[in-house]
């Protein structure tokens, strides 16, 4: 749901942390502080909290940098656990939440980090597990810097927290070993376990940072689409969830066992399986197209020549994608799926998007709990035309979910939209 429409629900006072942080990042000097003052002049209103919702809006795309740098910040919070809470708040289909789902989200992610942890702890120690003796090496060298970052405060009777310059080090540590989003939330949180916190301390905090939106009144949590695509960024997530799946799903079966030989994800799993659990570990969408989809060895030439394929005969797009190195081909391809997630057209009519969804509701009648799973959606009927929009599912990303046979009777239309 765009920001804009999330204001227009919600009171003055539903809104005030977050108008006090643009207010305070307008008071420091904002980059685009011209444009801003020549917007907030314009209107005849005086104060941000007295503005229209559509002129805030305009305001926070000319912030969010300064914002995000804001946010960045609060990961040095060892105890805020905000790469958790981020990981569930940016999937697809959690934009809109109540409060007892969300609180769910949570505790399910609270345990299943806790049991990975010991997992990789027991792999790492077994020398007859299948994680290899360089990737152990990777994690130990990580994991002993984590250590260090966080305890030498101890040493110098100082509180325990790794600094600014510790994280970059970290981040440019873990990038360099290849480490996904995931190995390195796992290992940071062996040496720092994470614990449940009650859940309106957590939504509170969200809230004060200016990252979500809480209505009392209805227990409704909101994420704006243009908070998401911030918050993704900081994370490193490059594309959304459901782009990366369609990259993935193109791809034959031994290219994705290649990218969870790389990663130690289960090849034993099938097919759809393994992609959800190549996206939910955090693998970088970059790295995935120029390395690990690849064998040892590949040379340049090739790789070029399978991302050329990739984007004119499985993704099917026109003209030919552009760009001399294969760094640009791909900046090209993440530049696309960002114009598309931006773009408010739905590609075919409200009212056509909404018969769709009838006649393949009628053909399949399991998509509905498909679609409900896939985008973790809470109503119980999740096959409506305003509802998905309000989530920003479009029609292809519903026609992504179904398993296209040759002939199947909605190819045409998925082609289309």
């Amino acid at each position: 749901m765009k920001l804009e429409k999330i204001l227009d629900n919600l009171n003055s006072l539903e809104k005030n942390s977050f108008i006090k942080i643009i207010d305070n990042i307008i008071g420091n000097g904002a980059k685009n502080s011209k444009e801003i003052d020549k917007i907030i002049s314009e209107s005849d209103k005086s104060g941000l909290k007295n503005l229209d919702n559509v002129v805030i809006s305009k305001i926070f795309g000319l912030i969010e940098n300064e914002f995000s740098q804001l946010i960045k910040t609060e990961f040095v919070n060892t105890s805020s656990q905000l790469d958790i809470l981020t990981d569930i708040i940016v999937r697809d289909g959690n934009c809109i939440m109540k409060q007892d789902w969300f609180s769910r989200l949570y505790e399910t992610e609270i345990k299943t980090i806790n049991r990975k942890t010991k997992e990789l702890q027991k792999n790492i120690e077994d020398p007859k597990s299948e994680i290899s003796e360089s990737r152990k090496r990777d994690y130990k060298i990580y994991k002993y810097c984590v250590h260090t970052a966080f305890h030498n405060d101890i040493e110098n009777n100082r509180e325990n927290k790794i600094t600014d310059d510790e994280l970059s080090i970290l981040l440019t540590l873990s990038k360099q070993l290849g480490l996904s989003q995931e190995e390195v939330k796992l290992i940071n949180y062996l040496i720092l376990p994470a614990k449940k916190a009650e859940i309106d301390n957590v939504i509170n905090e969200l809230k004060n940072l200016g990252v979500i939106f809480y209505s009392k009144k209805t227990s409704t949590i909101y994420v704006a689409d243009e908070m998401v695509r911030v918050l993704r960024k900081i994370r490193g997530k490059e594309v959304a969830d459901k782009f990366f799946r369609r990259i993935l799903r193109s791809f034959r079966e031994p290219q994705i066992n290649l990218i969870c030989k790389k990663h130690n994800i289960d090849r034993k799993l099938s097919f759809e399986q393994k992609i959800k659990e190549i996206i939910n570990e955090g693998i970088s969408f970059t790295d995935v197209l120029a390395e690990d989809v690849h064998k040892d060895g590949t040379n340049l030439s090739d790789k070029k020549k399978f991302i050329n394929d990739l984007w004119s005969k499985n993704l099917r797009l026109s003209p030919a994608l552009k760009g001399t190195t294969l760094e640009d081909k791909i900046e090209n391809i993440l530049a696309y799926f960002e114009a598309i997630e931006k773009d408010e057209k739905v590609g075919i009519s409200v009212d056509g998007y909404e018969k769709l969804l009838t006649e393949l509701n009628e053909t399949l009648p399991k998509l509905n709990g498909q679609v409900k799973a896939e985008f973790e959606i809470q109503e119980e009927n999740a096959l409506k035309s305003e509802l998905l929009l309000d989530y920003n599912v479009k029609p292809r990303d519903v026609l992504d979910l179904i398993n296209f046979r040759p002939f199947n009777i909605y190819q045409s239309q998925r082609n289309k939209i």
